[in-house]
């Protein structure tokens, strides 16, 4: 083992804690590119990501690389994030984690070990520059619209990237297949397979993380008919509205008494709504008066609610305070069968929706901040270490606020996109 990798070696055995990343650092603004900045703060400190890039390693790059060179195939974000995570982590415990792996790389290949010696811990904190990440970002296909200097939305970012990424994460899991196909004799590759059922799960990893399914409900008025389609979601768009009501759990116990609550926001969400104009039902043969309705058939592990504060067509950014809880928001409620019209599991003894919905809970790990207008403005993280907040600004890092920072937090302006975390049954 080299001095790197025996420095890696060293600081695992010395921080046995449930994270790898101890406290966040600061991520280089490279010209207008604090959305992303933020962005990527939020999805470092989402822990089911971190464990599969830092420990499972369900991306290693070097072998991605490898692979590439065999096809001919010379792009990929997955391979970026992976060296992101790798950086970040090193630079929050003070280790050149890649330097690690190149030699163990070199050492594996009986080459001379290229690296700088150091003292450990002593870059610790250092800013990330993101230049290759941005630079790969900026030639993939499915993200030219946030590509260049302009200033650019996080959440169509964030909905591109994790797109991005999942491509290119499954590209990968398909040459690794077809080279154990090749180094293997075709019953030996089989019995390989059938060794591990979980590969195939493990290949749609981001897609496992952040994906969940929404699912959409036309209902005739006349005869009740039901259609129905689903569609997947990597967060949601909830409209903001000043006719929400107020007199809900998670307003009273905010620190901040605000006019729209996340709760209030979910619940017009998932409200059976009149459509303006009649629908075609095909049980009447005729248009009729419909209903449409929203809910969660199917929740994701990290869920990302998109407070939609643009408004384009008044050509203006609504900037009203939000209510969100940091801990303990009940998704349960928004399945099918507990609010759809039709389907509601009713209490045998009144007929009134049964309140024994399943507790479905989400703590808040990370928010994305907007300060500024519709046209200009910029974007700061929060996000969530161990039991403590920090506020992430480019390059620049603080503890949140006094205590925790959870106050701070659940009081800032300008909430725009939050990051939650599935509770694990107990």
């Amino acid at each position: 083992m080299g001095e790197k990798a025996t420095e890696v070696s060293i600081y695992q055995d010395r921080h046995l804690e449930n994270r790898w990343i101890p406290s966040p650092v600061g991520i280089y603004n490279l010209g207008n590119t604090c959305f992303m900045a933020a962005t990527l703060q939020c999805m470092i400190h989402c822990k089911p990501l971190e464990k599969l890039f830092l420990r499972i390693l369900a991306h290693p790059y070097q072998s991605c690389e490898s692979l590439r060179c065999v096809s001919n195939k010379t792009s990929c974000l997955t391979c970026e994030m992976d060296k992101l995570f790798l950086e970040y982590y090193g630079s929050s415990v003070g280790i050149d984690a890649i330097a690690a792996l190149e030699e163990q790389l070199d050492l594996s290949s009986n080459r001379t070990p290229k690296y700088v010696k150091t003292k450990m811990y002593e870059n610790r904190g250092h800013p990330i520059v993101p230049s290759n990440l941005l630079a790969e970002i900026w030639k993939n296909k499915g993200m030219r619209h946030v590509a260049g200097h302009g200033q650019h939305d996080a959440q169509e970012f964030f909905n591109a990237f994790v797109d991005c990424l999942e491509t290119h994460a499954l590209t990968y899991q398909k040459s690794a297949q077809e080279m154990r196909q090749i180094m293997h004799k075709t019953q030996i590759n089989q019995s390989y397979l059938n060794k591990n059922p979980d590969e195939k799960s493990d290949a749609a990893f981001i897609r496992k993380i952040f994906m969940g399914t929404l699912r959409s409900v036309l209902i005739c008025q006349k005869c009740g008919c039901k259609r129905t389609q689903s569609e997947s979601f990597s967060n949601v768009s909830l409209p903001l509205a000043k006719e929400f009501p107020t007199a809900d759990k998670e307003s009273r116990t905010s620190p901040r008494r605000g006019k729209i609550s996340v709760r209030s926001m979910l619940n017009h969400f998932t409200r059976p709504e009149t459509l303006a104009d009649p629908v075609y039902c095909p049980s009447c043969n005729s248009k009729t008066k419909t209903l449409k309705q929203h809910t969660f058939s199917k929740l994701p592990e990290v869920l990302c609610l998109h407070l939609k504060r643009f408004d384009a067509a008044a050509n203006k950014k609504i900037s009203d305070f939000v209510a969100f809880p940091g801990y303990g928001l009940d998704m349960g409620k928004y399945l099918p069968h507990w609010c759809e019209r039709g389907l509601e599991v009713k209490d045998k003894t009144n007929g009134e929706n049964s309140a024994g919905s399943p507790k479905v809970l989400y703590d808040l790990f990370g928010t994305v901040n907007h300060k500024g207008s519709l046209h200009q403005g910029h974007y700061v993280a929060n996000v969530k270490s161990g039991n403590c907040w920090y506020t992430c600004n480019d390059a620049f890092v603080s503890t949140a606020g006094k205590g925790d920072g959870a106050k701070e937090v659940l009081s800032s302006e300008g909430a725009y996109m939050l990051f939650y975390m599935k509770k694990q049954h107990e």
